[in-house]
């Protein structure tokens, strides 16, 4: 049919034909593009959102601990695991008479035990002292979970070393639930638990 039409209009035709297929093959590739563009972008936030989602740590826990004797505000309180017993006597604050040496401060936290706070003069002795008046209940055993270093090294083969040891793996692994768990730091073993088994607790 376009042989009949004269040679001047075949080629306006042709012409007129290639630019429409030139322009539509542009439009073609530019929608093309902006759709990998989107699938890529959607692609990246979901990847995003499961990297985020895997990294989520877990909360700290909440140890509950009640605070009693020299202080102005005695009661319970809440605070995060890896507290001191110096955060729990400072939220209470104490009192001028308190005797705040008497108290081991750096002993960490455990959950549902008391902080009991000596007024000056007060007997270590005295039957209210609990656990954490420097490690030493009055039953006489050291508490390894509360113990200071100087109260540790009191006990057969510890030394500032071991002490240090036994301090440092508490902080890491939470306080000893057994008193046969204190075999888990390094250099102390079997027979030197045998020895210290009778003058440790871990209430």
């Amino acid at each position: 049919m376009l042989d009949k039409l004269p040679r001047k209009a075949q080629v306006v035709i042709a012409v007129f034909l290639g630019v429409f297929v030139f322009f539509g093959g542009i439009r073609y590739y530019e929608t093309r593009l902006h759709a990998l563009k989107i699938e890529t972008e959607v692609t990246i936030e979901e990847e995003g959102g499961k990297k985020e989602t895997g990294q989520e740590k877990e909360e700290p826990r909440v140890l509950a601990v009640h605070v009693v004797g020299a202080v102005e505000k005695p009661g319970l309180y809440s605070l995060q695991e890896g507290a001191r017993v110096y955060d729990a006597v400072q939220l209470a604050v104490p009192l001028a008479e308190a005797d705040l040496a008497q108290i081991n401060l750096a002993a960490p936290l455990v959950d549902g035990k008391q902080v009991y706070v000596p007024s000056k003069g007060e007997k270590p002795s005295s039957s209210a002292a609990p656990s954490y008046r420097l490690g030493v209940k009055s039953t006489g055993l050291i508490n390894i979970n509360t113990a200071g270093k100087e109260e540790l090294e009191r006990l057969p083969g510890i030394g500032p070393a071991l002490a240090q040891r036994i301090i440092e793996y508490r902080e890491k692994n939470g306080p000893f639930k057994k008193v046969d768990e204190i075999t888990g730091v390094s250099g102390i073993g079997p027979s030197l638990l045998e020895k210290a088994r009778n003058m440790i607790t871990v209430d």
